[in-house]
Protein backbone atom coordinates (compact mmCIF):
# COMPACT_ATOMS: atom_id res chain seq x y z
CA UNK A 1 0.00 0.00 0.00
CA UNK A 2 1.34 3.58 -0.65
CA UNK A 3 3.01 5.50 1.76
CA UNK A 4 0.33 7.56 3.82
CA UNK A 5 2.81 11.13 3.72
CA UNK A 6 3.89 10.15 -0.11
CA UNK A 7 -0.02 10.79 -1.21
CA UNK A 8 -0.33 13.96 -2.90
CA UNK A 9 -3.74 13.64 -4.83
CA UNK A 10 -6.03 12.84 -1.95
CA UNK A 11 -7.65 13.95 0.56
CA UNK A 12 -4.97 12.95 3.17
CA UNK A 13 -2.13 16.09 3.34
CA UNK A 14 1.40 15.01 2.40
CA UNK A 15 2.81 15.87 5.57
CA UNK A 16 1.88 14.25 10.00
CA UNK A 17 1.12 15.85 12.70
CA UNK A 18 1.64 12.60 14.58
CA UNK A 19 4.33 10.22 14.94
CA UNK A 20 3.50 7.09 13.18
CA UNK A 21 2.68 3.77 14.55
CA UNK A 22 5.84 1.21 14.41
CA UNK A 23 4.06 -0.62 11.68
CA UNK A 24 2.93 2.31 9.94
CA UNK A 25 6.58 3.29 9.76
CA UNK A 26 7.76 -0.13 8.77
CA UNK A 27 5.31 -0.31 5.95
CA UNK A 28 5.98 2.96 4.51
CA UNK A 29 9.55 1.95 4.46
CA UNK A 30 9.15 -1.42 2.62
CA UNK A 31 7.25 0.81 0.18
CA UNK A 32 9.62 2.83 -0.65
CA UNK A 33 12.44 0.10 -0.88
CA UNK A 34 9.91 -1.59 -3.30
CA UNK A 35 9.41 1.86 -5.49
CA UNK A 36 13.74 2.25 -5.29
CA UNK A 37 13.84 -1.41 -6.61
CA UNK A 38 11.05 -0.52 -9.16
CA UNK A 39 13.20 2.23 -10.34
CA UNK A 40 16.27 0.64 -10.88
CA UNK A 41 14.44 -1.94 -12.68
CA UNK A 42 13.48 0.65 -15.34
CA UNK A 43 15.33 1.69 -18.69
CA UNK A 44 17.25 4.34 -17.15
CA UNK A 45 19.16 2.23 -15.00
CA UNK A 46 19.98 -0.57 -17.46
CA UNK A 47 23.16 -2.87 -16.91
CA UNK A 48 24.01 -0.40 -14.31
CA UNK A 49 25.57 -2.09 -11.21
CA UNK A 50 25.05 -0.91 -7.00
CA UNK A 51 26.88 -3.00 -4.36
CA UNK A 52 24.35 -1.80 -2.53
CA UNK A 53 20.47 -2.78 -1.94
CA UNK A 54 17.35 -0.71 -1.87
CA UNK A 55 17.02 -0.27 1.96
CA UNK A 56 20.57 0.72 2.11
CA UNK A 57 19.29 4.10 0.15
CA UNK A 58 15.90 4.45 1.65
CA UNK A 59 17.22 3.92 5.15
CA UNK A 60 19.23 7.43 4.24
CA UNK A 61 16.46 9.19 3.11
CA UNK A 62 15.18 10.44 5.94
CA UNK A 63 10.92 10.74 6.33
CA UNK A 64 10.57 13.45 3.55
CA UNK A 65 9.04 12.17 -0.01
CA UNK A 66 11.74 12.53 -2.86
CA UNK A 67 9.88 14.53 -5.45
CA UNK A 68 11.03 12.81 -8.76
CA UNK A 69 9.64 15.76 -10.55
CA UNK A 70 11.54 18.67 -9.19
CA UNK A 71 13.25 20.80 -12.15
CA UNK A 72 16.83 19.27 -11.38
CA UNK A 73 15.68 15.71 -12.23
CA UNK A 74 13.30 16.60 -14.95
CA UNK A 75 16.60 18.04 -16.82
CA UNK A 76 18.50 14.83 -15.95
CA UNK A 77 15.86 12.97 -17.62
CA UNK A 78 15.47 15.24 -20.66
CA UNK A 79 19.36 14.63 -21.12
CA UNK A 80 18.97 10.88 -21.01
CA UNK A 81 15.97 11.17 -23.74
CA UNK A 82 18.46 13.19 -26.00
CA UNK A 83 21.08 11.07 -25.54
CA UNK A 84 18.98 8.09 -25.98
CA UNK A 85 17.47 9.46 -29.29
CA UNK A 86 20.72 10.54 -30.24
CA UNK A 87 22.48 7.10 -29.95
CA UNK A 88 19.40 5.63 -31.88
CA UNK A 89 20.16 7.82 -34.73
CA UNK A 90 24.10 7.53 -34.64
CA UNK A 91 24.35 11.40 -34.64
CA UNK A 92 25.97 13.29 -31.79
CA UNK A 93 24.67 15.85 -28.90
CA UNK A 94 27.80 18.15 -29.68
CA UNK A 95 27.99 21.97 -27.34
CA UNK A 96 30.63 23.99 -26.40
CA UNK A 97 31.54 25.40 -23.03
CA UNK A 98 29.89 28.58 -21.83
CA UNK A 99 31.79 30.58 -19.01
CA UNK A 100 28.98 32.94 -18.08
CA UNK A 101 25.03 32.92 -18.49
CA UNK A 102 25.51 35.22 -21.84
CA UNK A 103 27.17 32.86 -23.56
CA UNK A 104 24.75 30.03 -22.44
CA UNK A 105 21.64 32.20 -23.91
CA UNK A 106 23.29 32.40 -27.32
CA UNK A 107 24.14 28.39 -27.88
CA UNK A 108 20.51 27.99 -26.43
CA UNK A 109 19.48 28.78 -29.79
CA UNK A 110 21.43 26.26 -31.20
CA UNK A 111 23.02 23.47 -28.98
CA UNK A 112 21.23 20.78 -26.89
CA UNK A 113 23.32 20.51 -23.92
CA UNK A 114 25.43 23.00 -22.04
CA UNK A 115 29.02 22.44 -20.75
CA UNK A 116 30.45 23.90 -17.52
CA UNK A 117 34.45 23.21 -17.59
CA UNK A 118 36.38 23.00 -14.51
CA UNK A 119 39.07 24.37 -16.76
CA UNK A 120 36.95 27.27 -16.84
CA UNK A 121 36.15 27.72 -13.62
CA UNK A 122 39.70 27.43 -12.19
CA UNK A 123 40.84 30.19 -14.53
CA UNK A 124 38.09 32.14 -14.36
CA UNK A 125 35.35 31.79 -12.49
CA UNK A 126 36.80 30.66 -9.17
CA UNK A 127 34.19 31.43 -6.23
CA UNK A 128 34.77 31.63 -2.16
CA UNK A 129 38.41 33.20 -2.31
CA UNK A 130 38.49 34.34 -6.32
CA UNK A 131 42.09 33.31 -7.02
CA UNK A 132 42.50 32.41 -10.58
CA UNK A 133 45.08 29.79 -11.68
CA UNK A 134 45.85 26.79 -14.08
CA UNK A 135 43.47 23.48 -13.99
CA UNK A 136 45.05 21.90 -10.80
CA UNK A 137 41.64 21.15 -9.24
CA UNK A 138 42.96 23.15 -6.46
CA UNK A 139 40.29 25.74 -6.12
CA UNK A 140 37.23 25.14 -3.24
CA UNK A 141 34.81 22.37 -4.14
CA UNK A 142 31.80 24.25 -4.66
CA UNK A 143 33.57 26.57 -7.33
CA UNK A 144 32.14 24.32 -10.20
CA UNK A 145 28.91 23.65 -8.51
CA UNK A 146 28.20 27.51 -7.91
CA UNK A 147 28.50 27.75 -11.70
CA UNK A 148 26.55 25.21 -12.97
CA UNK A 149 23.92 26.56 -10.06
CA UNK A 150 24.56 30.45 -11.70
CA UNK A 151 24.16 28.86 -15.34
CA UNK A 152 20.55 26.83 -14.24
CA UNK A 153 19.06 29.94 -12.39
CA UNK A 154 19.79 32.02 -15.42
CA UNK A 155 18.25 29.16 -17.72
CA UNK A 156 15.34 29.63 -15.42
CA UNK A 157 14.85 33.17 -16.02
CA UNK A 158 15.84 33.77 -19.50
CA UNK A 159 13.01 30.29 -19.68
CA UNK A 160 10.37 32.77 -17.72
CA UNK A 161 11.17 35.75 -19.49
CA UNK A 162 10.92 34.04 -23.27
CA UNK A 163 7.85 32.27 -21.96
CA UNK A 164 6.08 35.53 -20.70
CA UNK A 165 6.70 37.30 -23.95
CA UNK A 166 5.05 34.14 -25.85
CA UNK A 167 2.13 34.82 -23.51
CA UNK A 168 1.84 38.27 -24.21
CA UNK A 169 1.27 38.29 -27.77
CA UNK A 170 -1.72 36.70 -30.02
CA UNK A 171 -1.59 33.16 -31.39
CA UNK A 172 -1.02 34.97 -35.04
CA UNK A 173 2.37 36.52 -33.78
CA UNK A 174 3.42 33.54 -31.71
CA UNK A 175 3.74 31.68 -35.43
CA UNK A 176 5.91 34.07 -36.63
CA UNK A 177 7.69 34.42 -33.33
CA UNK A 178 11.12 32.04 -32.94
CA UNK A 179 10.91 29.31 -29.83
CA UNK A 180 13.49 28.97 -27.93
CA UNK A 181 14.30 26.60 -25.53
CA UNK A 182 16.55 28.00 -22.78
CA UNK A 183 16.35 24.58 -20.49
CA UNK A 184 19.36 22.93 -22.08
CA UNK A 185 20.41 19.86 -19.51
CA UNK A 186 24.04 20.60 -17.54
CA UNK A 187 26.62 18.75 -17.97
CA UNK A 188 29.66 19.21 -15.62
CA UNK A 189 33.30 18.69 -14.37
CA UNK A 190 33.91 17.04 -11.00
CA UNK A 191 37.15 16.50 -11.08
CA UNK A 192 39.15 14.15 -9.33
CA UNK A 193 36.02 14.58 -6.78
CA UNK A 194 38.30 16.99 -4.60
CA UNK A 195 38.60 14.06 -1.89
CA UNK A 196 38.08 11.24 0.01
CA UNK A 197 34.70 9.07 -0.37
CA UNK A 198 32.43 11.70 1.84
CA UNK A 199 33.86 14.57 0.00
CA UNK A 200 33.19 13.09 -3.27
CA UNK A 201 29.24 12.59 -2.08
CA UNK A 202 29.08 16.03 -0.75
CA UNK A 203 30.32 17.43 -4.28
CA UNK A 204 28.03 14.96 -6.21
CA UNK A 205 25.30 16.58 -3.80
CA UNK A 206 26.48 19.75 -4.71
CA UNK A 207 25.61 19.17 -8.45
CA UNK A 208 22.80 17.53 -7.52
CA UNK A 209 21.18 20.58 -5.83
CA UNK A 210 23.10 23.25 -8.31
CA UNK A 211 20.85 21.48 -11.33
CA UNK A 212 23.64 19.19 -12.75
CA UNK A 213 22.29 16.86 -15.42
CA UNK A 214 25.36 14.83 -15.56
CA UNK A 215 28.79 14.97 -14.40
CA UNK A 216 32.03 13.46 -14.97
CA UNK A 217 34.69 12.18 -12.51
CA UNK A 218 38.42 11.52 -13.71
CA UNK A 219 40.73 8.83 -12.45
CA UNK A 220 43.68 11.31 -11.45
CA UNK A 221 44.66 11.56 -7.76
CA UNK A 222 43.35 14.98 -5.84
CA UNK A 223 45.92 16.88 -5.01
CA UNK A 224 48.04 16.19 -8.10
CA UNK A 225 45.88 16.80 -10.69
CA UNK A 226 46.74 17.99 -13.86
CA UNK A 227 44.53 18.96 -17.19
CA UNK A 228 43.59 16.26 -19.34
CA UNK A 229 46.73 17.93 -21.50
CA UNK A 230 49.45 18.65 -19.04
CA UNK A 231 51.89 16.36 -18.34
CA UNK A 232 52.82 14.70 -14.95
CA UNK A 233 49.65 13.27 -14.53
CA UNK A 234 48.87 11.15 -11.42
CA UNK A 235 46.30 8.28 -11.60
CA UNK A 236 44.50 6.17 -8.60
CA UNK A 237 44.35 2.96 -8.38
CA UNK A 238 41.17 0.96 -10.07
CA UNK A 239 39.50 0.47 -7.32
CA UNK A 240 39.78 3.80 -5.51
CA UNK A 241 37.92 5.52 -8.69
CA UNK A 242 35.18 3.08 -8.62
CA UNK A 243 34.61 3.74 -5.42
CA UNK A 244 34.23 7.54 -6.24
CA UNK A 245 31.90 6.40 -8.84
CA UNK A 246 29.76 4.21 -6.55
CA UNK A 247 29.99 7.39 -3.82
CA UNK A 248 28.28 9.70 -6.30
CA UNK A 249 25.29 7.06 -7.20
CA UNK A 250 24.46 6.53 -4.02
CA UNK A 251 24.28 10.08 -3.50
CA UNK A 252 21.88 10.39 -6.14
CA UNK A 253 20.04 7.52 -5.50
CA UNK A 254 19.33 9.27 -2.16
CA UNK A 255 18.06 11.79 -3.86
CA UNK A 256 16.46 10.88 -6.00
CA UNK A 257 18.29 12.32 -9.22
CA UNK A 258 18.62 10.19 -11.99
CA UNK A 259 21.59 12.77 -12.80
CA UNK A 260 24.24 10.70 -15.23
CA UNK A 261 27.44 9.60 -13.91
CA UNK A 262 30.30 9.99 -16.56
CA UNK A 263 34.01 7.71 -16.00
CA UNK A 264 36.85 9.40 -17.22
CA UNK A 265 40.32 8.26 -17.37
CA UNK A 266 43.03 9.90 -18.12
CA UNK A 267 45.50 6.67 -18.66
CA UNK A 268 46.27 7.15 -22.07
CA UNK A 269 48.54 9.62 -21.41
CA UNK A 270 49.21 9.49 -17.58
CA UNK A 271 52.80 8.96 -15.83
CA UNK A 272 52.90 7.89 -12.47
CA UNK A 273 50.02 5.76 -10.08
CA UNK A 274 49.69 6.69 -6.77
CA UNK A 275 49.78 2.96 -5.35
CA UNK A 276 49.84 -0.68 -6.58
CA UNK A 277 47.48 -1.98 -4.47
CA UNK A 278 45.25 -2.61 -6.94
CA UNK A 279 46.19 -5.66 -8.90
CA UNK A 280 45.15 -4.54 -12.09
CA UNK A 281 47.34 -2.14 -12.45
CA UNK A 282 50.58 -4.20 -11.52
CA UNK A 283 51.45 -4.91 -15.79
CA UNK A 284 51.31 -1.40 -16.46
CA UNK A 285 53.94 -0.12 -13.59
CA UNK A 286 57.26 0.28 -14.45
CA UNK A 287 60.37 -0.24 -12.54
CA UNK A 288 64.07 -0.70 -12.76
CA UNK A 289 66.32 -4.54 -13.49
CA UNK A 290 68.50 -4.58 -10.87
CA UNK A 291 70.48 -7.76 -11.71
CA UNK A 292 73.71 -8.08 -9.75
CA UNK A 293 73.32 -4.34 -8.81
CA UNK A 294 72.95 -2.57 -5.30
CA UNK A 295 70.96 0.17 -6.54
CA UNK A 296 70.14 3.05 -4.01
CA UNK A 297 66.57 4.18 -4.49
CA UNK A 298 65.72 7.73 -6.30
CA UNK A 299 63.64 9.20 -3.08
CA UNK A 300 66.52 8.15 -0.82
CA UNK A 301 69.18 10.08 -3.37
CA UNK A 302 67.03 12.98 -3.53
CA UNK A 303 66.51 13.08 0.38
CA UNK A 304 70.26 13.11 0.86
CA UNK A 305 70.64 15.61 -2.14
CA UNK A 306 68.22 17.83 -0.27
CA UNK A 307 69.81 17.28 3.00
CA UNK A 308 72.93 18.28 1.42
CA UNK A 309 71.47 21.90 0.28
CA UNK A 310 70.78 20.68 -3.44
CA UNK A 311 68.80 23.27 -6.00
CA UNK A 312 65.68 22.64 -7.44
CA UNK A 313 68.14 22.07 -10.74
CA UNK A 314 70.26 19.75 -9.16
CA UNK A 315 67.57 17.91 -7.92
CA UNK A 316 65.76 17.53 -11.72
CA UNK A 317 69.39 16.81 -13.20
CA UNK A 318 69.78 14.30 -10.27
CA UNK A 319 66.65 12.25 -11.37
CA UNK A 320 67.19 12.87 -14.96
CA UNK A 321 70.46 10.90 -14.70
CA UNK A 322 68.67 8.35 -12.62
CA UNK A 323 66.26 7.11 -15.32
CA UNK A 324 69.10 7.43 -17.76
CA UNK A 325 71.14 5.41 -16.01
CA UNK A 326 68.10 2.66 -15.30
CA UNK A 327 65.80 2.18 -17.93
CA UNK A 328 62.15 1.88 -16.93
CA UNK A 329 60.70 -1.30 -18.12
CA UNK A 330 57.54 -3.10 -17.15
CA UNK A 331 57.51 -6.52 -15.44
CA UNK A 332 56.90 -8.23 -18.79
CA UNK A 333 60.06 -6.85 -20.30
CA UNK A 334 62.05 -7.70 -17.88
CA UNK A 335 61.39 -11.41 -17.91
CA UNK A 336 62.21 -11.11 -21.70
CA UNK A 337 65.23 -8.80 -21.25
CA UNK A 338 66.29 -11.96 -18.56
CA UNK A 339 65.10 -14.85 -20.97
CA UNK A 340 67.36 -13.00 -23.47
CA UNK A 341 70.51 -13.00 -21.34
CA UNK A 342 70.39 -16.66 -20.09
CA UNK A 343 72.53 -18.58 -22.19
CA UNK A 344 70.82 -22.05 -21.26
CA UNK A 345 67.63 -21.29 -22.74
CA UNK A 346 68.26 -21.82 -26.11
CA UNK A 347 64.89 -20.43 -27.64
CA UNK A 348 64.05 -16.70 -26.16
CA UNK A 349 60.98 -16.43 -28.27
CA UNK A 350 59.36 -19.77 -27.55
CA UNK A 351 60.47 -19.26 -23.61
CA UNK A 352 59.25 -15.42 -23.40
CA UNK A 353 55.53 -17.05 -25.55
CA UNK A 354 55.18 -20.06 -22.40
CA UNK A 355 55.53 -16.92 -20.14
CA UNK A 356 52.99 -15.02 -21.75
CA UNK A 357 50.82 -17.88 -22.25
CA UNK A 358 50.76 -18.19 -18.37
CA UNK A 359 49.69 -14.27 -17.68
CA UNK A 360 48.43 -12.56 -20.34
CA UNK A 361 44.63 -11.95 -19.84
CA UNK A 362 44.47 -13.39 -16.75
CA UNK A 363 44.48 -10.29 -14.58
CA UNK A 364 47.42 -11.87 -12.44
CA UNK A 365 49.23 -9.78 -9.63
CA UNK A 366 52.98 -9.15 -9.95
CA UNK A 367 53.81 -11.82 -6.64
CA UNK A 368 51.78 -14.26 -9.47
CA UNK A 369 53.68 -13.01 -12.46
CA UNK A 370 56.60 -13.60 -10.64
CA UNK A 371 56.18 -17.29 -9.67
CA UNK A 372 55.53 -17.69 -13.63
CA UNK A 373 58.83 -16.28 -14.47
CA UNK A 374 60.15 -18.25 -11.89
CA UNK A 375 59.70 -21.55 -13.60
CA UNK A 376 60.45 -20.99 -17.23
CA UNK A 377 63.59 -18.98 -16.57
CA UNK A 378 64.64 -21.37 -13.03
CA UNK A 379 65.12 -18.20 -11.16
CA UNK A 380 63.85 -14.78 -9.94
CA UNK A 381 63.87 -11.93 -11.70
CA UNK A 382 65.24 -8.87 -10.15
CA UNK A 383 63.25 -6.00 -10.99
CA UNK A 384 61.74 -3.41 -8.62
CA UNK A 385 59.20 -0.96 -9.02
CA UNK A 386 60.46 0.32 -5.50
CA UNK A 387 63.56 1.43 -6.64
CA UNK A 388 62.55 4.57 -9.24
CA UNK A 389 59.76 5.85 -7.18
CA UNK A 390 59.02 9.03 -6.89
CA UNK A 391 60.17 11.41 -3.41
CA UNK A 392 56.31 11.99 -3.65
CA UNK A 393 56.05 7.84 -3.15
CA UNK A 394 54.54 7.64 -6.78
CA UNK A 395 55.20 4.91 -8.79
CA UNK A 396 55.93 5.31 -12.50
CA UNK A 397 53.43 3.83 -14.55
CA UNK A 398 52.96 3.17 -18.60
CA UNK A 399 50.19 4.75 -20.17
CA UNK A 400 48.72 4.19 -23.43
CA UNK A 401 45.31 3.33 -25.23
CA UNK A 402 45.80 -0.26 -23.20
CA UNK A 403 46.17 0.90 -20.27
CA UNK A 404 42.90 3.35 -20.87
CA UNK A 405 41.21 0.43 -22.37
CA UNK A 406 41.42 -1.63 -19.60
CA UNK A 407 40.99 1.07 -16.73
CA UNK A 408 37.14 2.57 -18.98
CA UNK A 409 35.90 -1.33 -19.49
CA UNK A 410 36.26 -1.66 -15.49
CA UNK A 411 34.24 1.57 -15.06
CA UNK A 412 31.57 0.93 -17.44
CA UNK A 413 29.40 -1.34 -14.90
CA UNK A 414 28.87 1.86 -12.58
CA UNK A 415 28.44 4.65 -15.23
CA UNK A 416 26.00 5.72 -17.78
CA UNK A 417 28.97 7.25 -20.41
CA UNK A 418 32.53 6.62 -20.27
CA UNK A 419 35.17 9.47 -21.17
CA UNK A 420 38.94 8.27 -22.67
CA UNK A 421 40.62 11.40 -22.99
CA UNK A 422 42.94 11.55 -25.45
CA UNK A 423 46.38 13.35 -26.24
CA UNK A 424 45.59 13.78 -29.85
CA UNK A 425 42.62 14.03 -32.21
CA UNK A 426 42.38 10.34 -33.86
CA UNK A 427 39.22 9.36 -35.55
CA UNK A 428 41.12 5.89 -36.70
CA UNK A 429 41.94 5.63 -32.91
CA UNK A 430 38.92 6.89 -31.45
CA UNK A 431 36.98 4.37 -33.21
CA UNK A 432 39.35 1.20 -32.73
CA UNK A 433 39.05 1.43 -28.86
CA UNK A 434 35.25 2.54 -29.55
CA UNK A 435 34.46 -0.61 -31.09
CA UNK A 436 36.00 -2.43 -28.57
CA UNK A 437 34.10 -0.88 -25.54
CA UNK A 438 31.16 -1.33 -27.11
CA UNK A 439 31.71 -5.17 -27.89
CA UNK A 440 32.02 -6.17 -24.90
CA UNK A 441 29.06 -3.66 -23.69
CA UNK A 442 26.86 -2.46 -26.18
CA UNK A 443 25.11 0.37 -26.50
CA UNK A 444 27.31 1.98 -23.83
CA UNK A 445 27.55 5.83 -24.76
CA UNK A 446 30.76 7.17 -25.25
CA UNK A 447 32.35 11.27 -24.40
CA UNK A 448 34.71 12.96 -26.82
CA UNK A 449 36.70 15.74 -26.05
CA UNK A 450 37.37 18.06 -29.20
CA UNK A 451 39.63 19.98 -27.13
CA UNK A 452 41.39 23.70 -28.34
CA UNK A 453 44.34 21.87 -26.46
CA UNK A 454 44.58 20.06 -29.63
CA UNK A 455 46.19 22.48 -32.41
CA UNK A 456 43.74 20.90 -34.63
CA UNK A 457 45.13 22.52 -38.12
CA UNK A 458 48.68 21.12 -37.44
CA UNK A 459 47.11 17.37 -38.06
CA UNK A 460 46.63 17.11 -41.46
CA UNK A 461 43.03 17.57 -41.96
CA UNK A 462 41.13 18.55 -44.07
CA UNK A 463 38.33 21.00 -44.46
CA UNK A 464 36.20 17.82 -45.30
CA UNK A 465 37.93 15.88 -42.45
CA UNK A 466 37.25 18.62 -40.11
CA UNK A 467 33.85 19.71 -41.00
CA UNK A 468 32.90 15.33 -40.82
CA UNK A 469 34.70 14.83 -37.65
CA UNK A 470 31.82 15.10 -35.30
CA UNK A 471 29.78 13.26 -37.00
CA UNK A 472 32.05 10.09 -37.85
CA UNK A 473 32.35 10.33 -34.27
CA UNK A 474 29.01 10.05 -33.62
CA UNK A 475 28.79 6.91 -35.73
CA UNK A 476 31.00 5.01 -33.77
CA UNK A 477 29.08 5.77 -30.04
CA UNK A 478 30.38 8.86 -28.91
CA UNK A 479 26.71 10.58 -28.39
CA UNK A 480 28.17 13.92 -26.36
CA UNK A 481 30.68 15.59 -27.90
CA UNK A 482 32.36 18.87 -26.57
CA UNK A 483 34.60 22.02 -27.02
CA UNK A 484 35.53 22.40 -23.74
CA UNK A 485 36.37 25.76 -23.64
CA UNK A 486 35.03 27.12 -26.58
CA UNK A 487 33.45 29.85 -25.03
CA UNK A 488 36.88 31.14 -23.11
CA UNK A 489 38.48 30.97 -26.80
CA UNK A 490 35.72 32.99 -28.56
CA UNK A 491 35.22 35.42 -25.77
CA UNK A 492 38.90 36.12 -25.90
CA UNK A 493 39.02 36.36 -29.61
CA UNK A 494 36.54 38.90 -29.96
CA UNK A 495 37.57 40.90 -27.17
CA UNK A 496 41.24 40.98 -28.41
CA UNK A 497 40.14 42.19 -31.89
CA UNK A 498 37.99 44.69 -30.46
CA UNK A 499 40.60 46.07 -28.61
CA UNK A 500 43.14 46.46 -30.95
CA UNK A 501 40.63 48.11 -33.49
CA UNK A 502 39.20 50.29 -31.08
CA UNK A 503 42.52 51.74 -29.80
CA UNK A 504 42.85 53.67 -33.13
CA UNK A 505 39.42 52.89 -34.73
CA UNK A 506 37.36 54.30 -31.81
CA UNK A 507 33.13 53.84 -32.20
CA UNK A 508 34.00 52.86 -36.33
CA UNK A 509 35.65 49.61 -34.46
CA UNK A 510 32.69 48.62 -32.12
CA UNK A 511 30.25 49.83 -35.03
CA UNK A 512 31.55 47.25 -37.46
CA UNK A 513 33.30 44.70 -35.00
CA UNK A 514 30.04 44.47 -32.30
CA UNK A 515 26.85 46.19 -33.17
CA UNK A 516 26.67 45.34 -37.07
CA UNK A 517 27.74 41.49 -36.03
CA UNK A 518 24.88 41.14 -33.05
CA UNK A 519 21.99 42.93 -36.18
CA UNK A 520 23.35 40.28 -38.70
CA UNK A 521 24.04 37.36 -36.66
CA UNK A 522 20.95 37.75 -34.70
CA UNK A 523 22.37 38.49 -31.38
CA UNK A 524 19.39 39.29 -28.50
CA UNK A 525 21.70 40.67 -26.73
CA UNK A 526 21.82 43.54 -29.01
CA UNK A 527 18.95 44.71 -27.11
CA UNK A 528 20.40 44.21 -23.66
CA UNK A 529 18.04 46.06 -21.82
CA UNK A 530 15.06 43.19 -23.08
CA UNK A 531 17.89 40.36 -22.98
CA UNK A 532 18.70 40.95 -19.30
CA UNK A 533 14.56 41.24 -18.57
CA UNK A 534 14.26 44.09 -18.15
CA UNK A 535 10.49 43.53 -19.86
CA UNK A 536 9.57 40.68 -18.17
CA UNK A 537 10.79 42.60 -15.31
CA UNK A 538 8.21 45.45 -15.95
CA UNK A 539 5.29 43.25 -16.82
CA UNK A 540 5.44 41.57 -13.25
CA UNK A 541 5.27 45.19 -11.70
CA UNK A 542 2.91 46.58 -14.03
CA UNK A 543 0.93 43.67 -12.57
CA UNK A 544 1.65 44.57 -9.02
CA UNK A 545 0.75 48.72 -9.81
CA UNK A 546 -2.75 48.06 -11.14
CA UNK A 547 -0.93 48.56 -15.25
CA UNK A 548 1.36 52.00 -14.52
CA UNK A 549 4.09 52.39 -16.50
CA UNK A 550 5.00 55.92 -15.18
CA UNK A 551 8.15 54.23 -13.71
CA UNK A 552 8.81 50.87 -16.47
CA UNK A 553 12.23 50.75 -17.48
CA UNK A 554 11.53 49.90 -20.95
CA UNK A 555 9.12 52.80 -21.32
CA UNK A 556 9.37 55.38 -23.92
CA UNK A 557 12.45 57.17 -22.88
CA UNK A 558 14.42 53.90 -22.87
CA UNK A 559 17.23 53.86 -26.07
CA UNK A 560 16.70 50.96 -26.65
CA UNK A 561 13.66 51.66 -28.91
CA UNK A 562 16.02 53.03 -31.21
CA UNK A 563 17.28 49.76 -32.39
Amino acid sequence: MPSRIEKTASSEPPFRLQPPSVAEEQAEFEARCKAIEEWWASPRFKNIKRPYNAAAVASKRGSMPVDAMNPVNIQAKKLFALLSKAAEEGKPVHTMGAIDPVQMTQMAKHQEVLYVSGWACSSVLTTANNDVGPDLADYPYTTVPNQVQRMFKAQLHHDRKHYDERMSKSPAEREKMEYIDYLRPIICDGDTGHGGLSTVMKLAKQFGEAGASAVHFEDQLHGGKKCGHQAGKVLVPFSEHVSRLIAARIQWDIMGLETLLIARTDAESAKLISSVIDTRDHEFVLGVEHEGQNIVPLAEQIAAAEAQGATGAEIDALEKAFTEAHKLVTFDQAVENMIRRQEHIKDPDSAFQTYQAGVVGRGLSNRQCRAAARAVIGKDVEWSWDLPRTREGYYHYKGGVDAAMKRVLAFSPYADMLWLETKSPDLKQATGFAREIREKYPGKWLVYNLSPSFNWGAHGFSDKDLKDFIWNLGKEGFVLQLISLAGLHSGAMVTAELAQQYKTDGMLAYVNLIQKREKEVGTDVLTHQKWSGASYVDRILQSVSAGSSATSAMGADSTEHTF
